[in-house]
């Protein structure tokens, strides 16, 4: 016999509630399938030839009307050619001699009713006015009308009424006979289904005994008897194979319990040595935890700190520049009252030295601002808006008013953006006056534009200017750089960090390409997550 392994563990399926056909035997659910199936046939074949049958019929009745339309169409061509309406009447009362028939008309070419002819006891009125040809199924009615044609003229029209009980009473005839061949037949069935359900039930049932047999004396050591080679053979053959392998697993699980006890044991040990390293592991984990708190305060207490000084310094940048300006705006005064009461008595070399002495005033004033605008980025509460790129740009040309040499061209239309309105104005302002300040070239060209990249927007800021060396890159962003020297500069080397400052506070990144000679391009990103997903309607243009 052969040995068949399995290791494929067979689920139990979740319990059901009760149900008349599962509970019933195999006899009988082998009955109720084959009597299932016949019944279905039979009741399909009915149907079908029902429908069939009443199709035929309908048929039948149109054709037959039809002809009898013909013939009256046929018949009353003379009488609507003379317009005589008694001749047609006595034509269509030859209609009397067919029951079925409850009313025939005629009409006219223009519609009118010129003869009708109508069953007493039927009480059905003619139709109002002339019928499109061909013919209906309503109201329990087969309505007929058809053309009265003489030499290709259309003369007028015959309608004919007829009921539909002849219908009806044929096919009541035809479906009781099917209901007594179904009868009959799911007879036959049961009976022989009765007969045949043993041929496959027999052997299951007896399967069924064996195995009970050998679930409540627990002898696996029986076998049961092959009765045939179909598939409850089969099934006879794997049921006696499997009781051989429950007999070898029954003794192979006693072994399997001895082995499984040695290894509980020592899995027990190993367990308690890993319980005891595990302990170590926490108390060290917690010393190093209680460390990391002791840290952690002790950043909390510098980052206070840091914040203290931070304000302190803030602070200090205000008053500083409160009180250096006491003193320039004393000097600048000064100076103007120099200018305005000594100017006949000092030479050229004096009117330079102390127009000299007013620029250096004027700078010194510009380079405090600009400080106290740098501290401020950051400092003050931020109101953020949605703030429409091309509208912003436009007022900070408007602000700038640039030379009449200097060309801003807007090249793309701009996103809609929610930020801090006079923030990006500053940025804005700044990369423009700062391209205007360095231009070298009698016409000097500025574009802004925007692309989307990944989640940012990419603006771009370019000039024709006289461009940055590469080793300068990272120089012009720092606080009080500048590439001109001081005495030739006219910026306080502010600009460009308050841009970068804001930028970056608005979780951007600031950059610059260019070459000697061939411009400059500032590239500075907003992340989308704080831009409204839109672009406005392009404003591109040039400003002057």
């Amino acid at each position: 016999m052969t040995q068949r392994q399995s290791h494929t563990r067979v689920e139990q399926p979740p319990p059901r509630k009760r149900s008349l056909v599962r509970d019933l035997s195999m006899k009988h659910k082998l009955m109720a399938v084959i009597m299932l199936t016949c019944v279905s046939a039979l009741l399909l074949s009915g149907a079908v030839f029902v429908a069939w049958e009443w199709r035929s019929l309908r048929r039948s009745m149109v054709r037959d009307l039809s002809s009898h339309a013909e013939i009256l169409a046929n018949a009353c061509r003379t009488a609507l050619s003379f317009r005589d309406p008694g001749h047609a009447t006595e034509i269509l009362g030859t209609m009397e001699a067919i029951p079925s028939v409850v009313a025939v008309c005629v009409y006219t070419d223009d519609g009118e009713l010129f003869a009708v002819y109508t069953r007493d006891t039927a009480g059905v009125m003619p139709p109002p006015g002339r019928p499109e040809n061909g013919h209906s199924f309503q109201d329990g009615f087969l309505t007929l009308a058809k053309p009265v044609l003489f030499d290709g003229r259309d003369l007028g029209t015959v309608c004919l009424r007829t009921k539909l009980d002849v219908l009806y009473e044929r096919l009541r005839g035809d479906v009781l006979v099917i209901t007594g061949v179904f009868l009959l037949s799911a007879c036959a069935a049961y009976l022989i289904s009765a007969r045949l359900q043993r041929v496959i039930s027999s052997p299951i049932l007896y399967l069924a005994g064996v195995a009970n047999f050998v679930s409540e004396k627990k002898k696996y050591g029986i076998r049961a008897t092959y009765r045939s080679n179909d598939e409850t053979g089969l099934l006879v053959q794997a049921f006696n194979e499997m009781l051989e392998q429950i007999q070898q697993r029954d003794a192979a699980l006693v072994k399997a319990n001895e082995q499984l006890e040695a290894r509980v044991r020592a899995r027990t040990a190993e367990l308690t040595s890993a319980n005891e390293s595990l302990l170590r592991e926490t108390n060290e984990r917690r010393r190093v935890e209680r460390a990391l708190a002791k840290a952690n305060e002790h950043l909390a207490d510098t980052v206070r700190e840091l914040r203290r000084s931070n304000k302190e310094l803030q602070d200090f940048a205000y008053v500083a520049a409160h009180d250096l300006k006491v003193p320039l705006r004393g000097i600048g005064t000064l100076a103007d009252w120099i200018t305005c009461d000594y100017t006949d008595k000092l030479d050229e070399q004096g009117k330079r030295q102390l127009g000299l002495l007013k620029a250096r005033v004027s700078r010194m004033n510009e380079l405090i601002d600009s400080i106290l605008r740098y501290a401020e980025v950051g400092r003050t509460p931020r109101r953020h808006e949605q703030i429409d790129l091309n509208q912003l740009i436009a007022e900070v040309i408007a602000q700038i008013k640039p030379p009449e040499h200097v060309q801003i061209q807007v090249q793309d239309n701009l996103p809609v953006v929610v930020s801090v309105r006079a923030q990006l104005a500053q940025v804005f302002q700044n990369l423009i006056v700062n391209a205007i300040k360095h231009l070298d070239k009698p016409q000097g060209r500025i574009a802004i534009g925007c692309r989307d990249q990944d989640d940012l927007w990419k603006i771009t800021v370019t000039d024709n200017g006289p461009g940055i060396e590469a080793k300068y890159f990272e120089k012009i962003f720092q606080m009080f750089q500048t590439l001109a020297a001081r005495d030739e500069s006219r910026g306080t080397g502010m600009g460009l960090a308050i841009v970068k400052k804001i930028v970056e506070l608005h979780g951007g990144s600031i950059a610059v390409e260019s070459e000697p000679g061939q411009g400059s391009t500032f590239l500075f990103t907003l992340p989308q997550g704080t831009v409204a997903a839109e672009r406005r309607p392009a404003h591109a243009g040039s400003v002057k």
